[in-house]
C-alpha cells in the first residue's frame, strides 16, 4: 500500500516481491562464489588502489598486517564511499539521501503480506517512510529523506501511529546514505569498473538498488572474467559492461530520476489530489517514469494542477 500524505487514501499495489534478509543473502553469495572457485578474503581493509605495470595494485591491511594483491581488473562494489571512485572516477553529480531504519518487534500490522509506504514532505521531505513486515510482528521501519532529521521524523511517525507501534520494541537501528542522482557519468575505465551504489545504479524515486546491483554485478563479473582471459582489460573492452547494463536499466533509471525531480515540486495537498488518480500499476510505472495519460484525468476536476503535472511530464 502507498498512503497519501493525509493518509485518507491508500493505493493497493499488485504483484509479488520479497523481503530480503541481506546479511543471509550476502553470506549465500559468498558461499556460492567460493564453491565456484573464487578466493574469498575476510578481515581485510583496502586503503589504496593504484595502477602498476598494466595491472591494478590493491593495498591495505588484513588482520592488522600489511596486505596487497595485484589483479588485471577490479570491480568497485564499495558503496557511496567507494575508494575506487574517489581515486579514479570523478562523480561530479552524486547526490545522496539519508536512510535510517529500525528493526522492530511486536508490531500490530494489519497484513504482514503487504508493504506500506507513506509519502509527504512533512513526514519525509523528498522521500518516504516504509514498513516492511518480516513475519510474527517483526518489521523493518525506516525513512529516506533529503536533509537532516531522519531519526526524529521516524520517531514522530512511530509515535503518531500507536495502533501499530504502542507495544513495539526497537531491536536495532542502522543508517546509510543512498545515491539518488542516477548513474554517474563514467563508471568504466582501463582495468576498472564501478558497480551498484558506487556507480549510482539505484532507482532514484524509490531508492531501491538491490535488484539493479544484482544485474550490474552479474554483467560486470562476466565481462571482467572474459576480458581477463583474453588479456584485454582496456576501457574499450570493459565498456561492454556498461552497454549491457544500459540496455536493461539505463532508461528506467533516467526516467525515475525525472519522476523524482517532478514529485519534489508538488506540495502535500497536491500529492493528496494526485494520489486519488493513481492505481497500483501507476506506482510501478512511476518508479520508471510517469505515464502522461494520467494528467488527463486531472483536467476535469483540477485544471490548474493538471497543467502543472503536464508541465512536469513534458519537461
Amino acid at each position: 500500500f502507498l498512503y497519501a500524505p493525509d493518509e485518507k487514501r491508500r493505493v493497493r499495489v499488485g504483484g509479488e516481491g520479497y523481503i530480503l534478509d541481506k546479511p543471509a543473502f550476502l553470506r549465500s553469495l559468498a558461499e556460492r562464489a567460493g564453491a565456484s572457485g573464487a578466493e574469498l578474503v575476510f578481515g581485510a581493509r583496502v586503503d589504496s588502489v593504484s595502477r602498476q605495470d598494466g595491472a591494478v595494485l590493491i593495498e591495505g591491511r588484513r588482520d592488522s598486517q600489511p596486505y596487497s594483491l595485484k589483479t588485471r581488473a577490479v570491480i568497485g562494489c564499495d558503496g557511496t564511499g567507494s575508494i575506487l571512485a574517489r581515486q579514479f572516477f570523478p562523480r561530479r553529480n552524486y547526490p545522496v539521501i539519508a536512510a535510517f531504519q529500525y528493526d522492530m518487534t511486536d508490531c500490530q500490522l494489519e497484513d504482514e503480506s503487504k508493504l506500506e509506504i507513506f509519502i509527504g514532505h512533512k513526514k519525509a521531505p523528498a522521500g518516504y517512510i516504509w514498513i516492511f513486515p518480516k513475519g510474527k510482528g517483526t518489521a523493518n521501519v525506516g525513512i529516506g529523506l533529503k536533509g537532516s532529521g531522519a531519526k526524529s521524523l521516524l520517531d514522530k511517525f512511530i509515535q503518531d501511529h500507536p495502533n501499530v507501534f504502542s507495544h513495539s520494541k526497537i531491536e536495532r537501528s542502522q543508517a546509510a546514505p543512498v545515491p539518488v542522482g542516477g548513474e554517474v557519468e563514467d563508471y568504466v575505465t582501463d582495468n576498472m569498473m564501478l558497480c551498484g551504489d558506487a556507480a549510482g545504479q539505484v532507482i532514484p524515486l524509490t531508492g531501491a538498488g538491490i535488484h539493479t546491483s544484482i544485474v550490474a554485478g552479474k554483467i560486470a563479473g562476466e565481462v571482467a572474467g572474459a576480458a581477463a582471459k583474453e588479456g584485454e582489460v582496456g576501457s574499450k573492452r570493459l565498456s561492454a559492461y556498461r552497454e549491457r547494463f544500459e540496455a536493461l536499466w539505463g532508461e528506467k533509471i533516467s526516467n525515475s530520476l525525472k519522476a523524482l525531480e517532478s514529485f519534489e515540486r508538488f506540495s502535500d495537498d497536491e500529492l493528496n489530489i494526485i494520489t486519488d488518480f493513481l492505481d497500483g500499476q501507476d506506482l510501478v510505472d512511476m518508479a520508471h517514469g510517469f505515464r502522461p495519460s494520467k494528467a488527463v484525468g486531472l483536467m476535469v476536476r483540477h485544471p490548474i494542477l493538471a497543467m502543472k503535472v503536464a508541465h512536469q511530464l513534458i519537461s
